[in-house]
């Protein structure tokens, strides 16, 4: 049973089907979310400010047109979230106006404990030095995202199967080392297709250490997702793929227990539960 509750092509990327009721300049529009999720949020622009930079808490989020005298915007709340409250406000030249009002409630993720070879935990010099190697180009490739979204449907989970660890699982592996899972994985056997979930450019495909054969794309304003441990990758960098094209087949490479597809969504830097991607884009398209 899947684990729920959990932008359109550039040249028409403003030209979503929202109803959106227009709201008098200033007034703020609340917003409820949890750790590790993220929002779908719609406010109010005044004439003249439709290019303010917005800045929720010390980061500046994308955002687009959503019809006269709106905006929308994708605002992910950290899995490491402390919980406070803040508010986004639209910042040009010295002037500054709230238009968001966040607040975060507590959820509570669960544990697991995984078995996985003992190099991946306790990574020799020369795999430590890949990792880090790695990790210090994936961030600069994070910082490349289209300003405006590629898609313009909502999204999609890659695979119709059994989820076998659900996102935000807290993990034990070979009883010692913790750390937290922030993606959801689908059962799946070796050479299962794998699509993407929505329009978009791929960002990065080849292999990593620890998530092996990858594929990430670029869905615009910093929107990304991720396909990990894949036995094959049939797609190439740069490439434009729609929601649902094959990007790669399922497989065991990399730091896994065994076969299946690891899927991570990363908004703003912050890895999200992708069921809360899903159910938000459809408020954009209803």
């Amino acid at each position: 049973m899947k684990y729920l509750l959990f932008l359109l092509m550039m040249n028409s990327a403003c030209a979503t089907s929202v109803k959106v009721e227009p709201m008098k300049p200033g007034e703020l529009v609340t917003v409820e979310s949890q750790p590790g999720f993220v929002r779908w949020v719609s406010f109010p622009v005044q004439e003249g400010w439709e290019n303010a930079t917005l800045q929720c808490k010390d980061q500046k989020l994308k955002h687009a047109p959503l019809g006269q005298g709106m905006r929308f915007a994708y605002i992910a709340e950290t899995y490491h979230s402390d919980l406070s409250a803040f508010k986004c406000k639209l910042i040009q030249g010295k002037e500054e106006r709230e238009v968001i009002d966040f607040s975060i409630k507590p959820f509570k993720y669960k544990e697991e404990k995984l078995k996985v070879p003992f190099r991946t935990i306790k990574l020799s010099k020369t795999d430590l030095a890949r990792a880090q190697r790695e990790q210090r180009m994936l961030a600069e490739l994070y910082t490349k995202s289209a300003a405006l979204p590629y898609f313009n449907q909502p999204f999609i989970a890659p695979l119709d199967s059994y989820i076998t660890s659900i996102y935000g699982n807290r993990r034990v592996y070979n009883n010692a080392h913790k750390s937290q899972h922030l993606g959801t994985d689908f059962r799946a056997a070796i050479g299962v297709p794998v699509p993407a979930t929505n329009r978009g450019r791929v960002l990065f495909a080849g292999d990593l250490f620890y998530t092996g054969g990858t594929v990430i794309i670029d869905h615009g304003m910093d929107i990304f997702s991720v396909y990990g441990h894949l036995s094959e990758v049939k797609v190439q960098e740069g490439q434009v793929v729609n929601r649902g094209d094959i990007v790669a087949l399922s497989g065991n490479t990399g730091r896994s227990s065994g076969p299946h597809l690891h899927w991570g969504v990363k908004i703003h830097g912050d890895y999200v539960n992708g069921y809360s991607l899903i159910d938000e884009s459809k408020k954009q398209f209803p």
